[in-house]
Formats: structure tokens, C-alpha cells, sequence
């Protein structure tokens, strides 16, 4: 009995050893770091944009809108942001796009401190901050691919989610302390100083992409060359597809929260960063445990269970009354939202050889992203329409229809199916050849 527990102890430290593995990189760790302090900063600026947009505007549909107006970009840019960080160098893409979010942060602070607040100014400045996201996205996923090695890439992807969601277990409710007692000026001003601490981490890391031979292609040829490779791979389509419905069905916890805050619990911003808190705590468990679930359970069957758990938070979130237990059921969310997300993302990454890597990632945003945007209307115009409850009940009922699906099956692929870098770059250069005449 000792020596089995022994056995358990050493598989554990394995398991915790091969999560944080990435780390050991200095760049990772570098960039991976300041990545956290920049998402805190981002959390803050959600949870006071969001409650702003709910004390300023009486409309069930603009307040859902805010996560709309954030996430519309990377479906809009992010294919093009895609090519850009397969031909350009990816740590001045990122640097480019985190720029663009200093800048959007800045001016939503000079609104708020002019006191020039208004529902599409709102949206506007969202907007703009979700340009600078879409540009960043692509260029820094890729990335990962090139800064660890290819065994360290899903504890490095899982860290990049884990990671996030570890600061959401503290963002938001420190953004409801902020804007609760010193106002949202204050929230927004924080913010922009957290989004300048990735820029020095851009400009002090170097690291190499790897190398390709094949010439820089045009932008349309480019973004040609992903789309035609993504739909010739069955494991991209399947997971993209799976991805687009599951953020069109779950984004309605976080879209429709400030509206069950507000209605039904007869809160403010603080116990809306408190309900945040809870699902970025239930997202850090669940991130932290997705090596274990990824090794014990198959693909499809992990991704099923996660939709399951943020249909069992989007239901109870449409009829518990009580805060804590709120609290509770989003921590089963965040957990379903991390552990599904990942191993979507994994799935993509591991599908994509390098030289393209950036393109196929992008496609794989813009539509996912295009998902949460819909999903966010939706849900917004039936809580208009008919209430919050029942729109909280609908797209759970979405989430299991997914989750019980048998046609988008998402299966964890096989070493001998992700191919060589040379056969890869020998499809890519009979493609650059049958290009070569049309340009001409």
C-alpha cells in the first residue's frame, strides 16, 4: 500500500513538473509573466467598462453588446493579423498590437475623466481594444510553437490559459473595489499602466522563429494558402467548427452576468467582480487538472464534459437565487470554459505545422471569436426581448445539444498524422508553383 502511494505521489509531482515545464524557458517566462500583469490590467477594464455600460444605458441588448464589441475584431482581423504574423516578424506584430491597446485604454480614460460618457463611445473604445487584441492574438499563439519545444507546447498553451484565469480569480473583484471606492477613472487609468509592462518584455526578449524555406508570399496569397490548407485538414475543420458553437453557446454567462448582478441580486460592481473571481478560480482548478483529464479521458469525451459544466452554470445562474451559490456554479463554468477552450486550442496547435502556424490559429480565432460575437447579440436580444432566465436557460440548452453531438467529433491526433516539416514545405512550395504563373 505505501509503495502504490508512493507510485501515486511521483506520477502527481510529474504531472505538476510537466505543467509548469514551460517556465524553465527564460523568454516564456519573460513575456509569460508580463502577460499576466497586462491581463490583469484587461480584467479591471472589463469588469469597469461592462458595469459602466449597465449604470449608463437601460438596454439589456448594449450591456451583452460589450462583449460583442471586444471580440467582433478578431473575427473581422484576425485572418489577415494571421498572414501578417507568418511573414512579418511576430514579436513586432504583438508589439504593433499591444500598442493599439495602449491607445484605446488611454482614450476610454480621457472620456470617462472629461465625463463624456456615452453607450457607443463605450462601444467605440471596446472596439478599438479588441483591434489591438485581434493583432497581438495570432502573433503571440504562434509564437509558443517557436519559443518551447514542441513536447512543452500543450503544458505551454494550458499555462498561457491557466494562467489568464489565475488573475481572473483576483482582476475583477479588485476592479469592483477600484470603481466602488475610487471610480472607474482610476480602474481605466490602472489599466493602461498594466498594458506597458508587456511592451518592455517585447523589446527585451529575442527569440528565433523557425526557419522556412519557402519565400514571403503576398497578403492575399497568403491568406489563400492558410484557408485552402485549413480546409484540406479534417482535425482543423472539427475543432474550429466545435469551437464556433461552443463560444456562440457559452458566452452567455459572461455577457449576461452585469444583468443577473444587477436584476436579480440587487448588486454592484463589487459583487460582480466577486461572481468574476469565482469563475476565474473554477478556471485556475480546471487548468491546472487538464493534463490529468487530457492523459485519463479521450478528447471527445473532455470537451463534452466541459460544455456540460457551463450548461450547469448557465442554468443555475438563471435560477439560484443566492450570491455564493452563484459563485459556485461559476466556478464550474470557468472550470468548463479553460479545460474546453484548451484542448480546442491544443488541438489546432498541434494540427498546424509552423510555417503556417500563424494563419491557421487565425482562421481558427476569427471564427470562434465570430461565435462569441453572434452569441453575445443572441443572448443579449432574447434577455431584451423575454428576460435574462430564459436566456441563460436557452443557451444551456445549446451547450448540451453540443455536448451530446455526434457529428463534430474532436479527437487528439496521432503523431504519424501531424506530418513532417518537410513534406509540409514541399505541399506549401507545389502551391507557391502553381501561384507562381497566375502572378505573373
Amino acid at each position: 500500500m505505501a509503495k502504490i502511494s508512493s507510485v501515486a505521489g511521483v506520477a502527481a509531482d510529474a504531472t505538476l513538473l510537466s505543467t509548469f515545464a514551460p517556465l524553465k524557458n527564460p523568454t516564456f517566462r519573460s513575456i509569460w509573466l508580463a502577460m499576466q500583469v497586462s491581463s490583469l490590467g484587461s480584467l479591471m477594464e472589463a469588469v469597469a467598462t461592462s458595469w459602466l455600460m449597465a449604470t449608463v444605458s437601460p438596454s439589456d441588448l448594449m450591456v451583452a453588446l460589450v462583449q460583442a464589441s471586444s471580440t467582433l475584431p478578431t473575427f473581422i482581423l484576425s485572418v489577415f493579423a494571421g498572414a501578417i504574423a507568418d511573414n512579418f516578424s511576430r514579436g513586432r506584430v504583438m508589439f504593433s498590437g499591444r500598442c493599439l491597446m495602449i491607445l484605446a485604454s488611454a482614450m476610454l480614460t480621457a472620456l470617462v475623466a472629461l465625463a463624456f460618457v456615452d453607450p457607443w463611445l463605450i462601444l467605440g473604445c471596446s472596439f478599438l481594444l479588441g483591434c489591438g487584441a485581434a493583432l497581438n492574438g495570432p502573433a503571440w499563439e504562434a509564437s509558443i510553437g517557436d519559443i518551447v519545444d514542441r513536447r512543452d507546447l500543450p503544458a505551454a498553451i494550458t499555462l498561457t490559459s491557466v494562467g489568464f484565469h489565475t488573475v481572473r480569480t483576483v482582476g475583477p473583484a479588485l476592479g469592483g473595489i477600484v470603481i466602488a471606492s475610487l471610480g472607474a477613472m482610476t480602474a481605466f487609468s490602472l489599466t493602461t499602466l498594466c498594458y506597458l509592462l508587456p511592451l518592455c518584455a517585447l523589446r527585451r526578449c529575442n527569440w528565433k522563429a523557425r526557419s522556412s524555406t519557402l519565400p514571403r508570399e503576398s497578403m492575399i496569397a497568403a491568406i489563400n494558402a492558410g484557408v485552402r490548407f485549413t480546409a484540406t485538414s479534417s482535425e482543423l475543420k472539427v475543432a474550429i467548427a466545435r469551437g464556433t458553437l461552443f463560444g456562440l453557446a457559452s458566452i452567455s454567462i459572461l455577457a449576461l452576468l452585469p444583468l443577473i448582478v444587477r436584476d436579480q441580486f440587487a448588486g454592484g460592481a463589487i459583487a460582480y467582480g466577486i461572481l468574476m473571481g469565482g469563475f476565474g478560480t473554477g478556471a485556475v482548478l480546471g487548468g491546472i487538472s487538464n493534463s490529468v483529464f487530457r492523459r485519463k479521458l479521450p478528447q471527445e469525451r473532455l470537451i463534452a464534459l466541459a460544455c456540460a459544466a457551463c450548461a450547469t452554470c448557465s442554468i443555475s445562474l438563471a435560477l439560484i437565487p443566492e450570491l455564493a451559490l452563484a459563485a459556485v456554479a461559476l466556478a464550474l463554468g470557468g472550470a468548463g470554459w479553460v479545460i474546453a477552450w484548451s484542448s480546442l486550442t491544443v488541438s489546432v496547435q498541434l494540427a498546424s505545422p509552423r510555417w503556417i502556424a500563424g494563419r491557421t490559429i487565425s482562421i481558427y480565432f476569427a471564427l470562434t471569436h465570430g461565435g462569441i460575437a453572434a452569441g453575445s447579440w443572441v443572448w443579449g436580444v432574447i434577455a431584451q426581448n423575454f428576460s435574462p432566465a430564459l436566456s441563460l436557460e436557452a443557451s444551456a440548452g445549446a451547450l448540451l445539444l453540443i455536448a451530446t453531438g455526434c457529428l463534430l467529433r474532436v479527437r487528439r491526433p496521432r503523431e504519424s498524422e501531424l506530418g513532417s516539416l518537410n513534406g509540409l514545405n514541399a505541399v506549401a512550395k507545389s502551391w507557391h508553383q502553381r501561384e507562381e504563373p497566375n502572378e505573373q
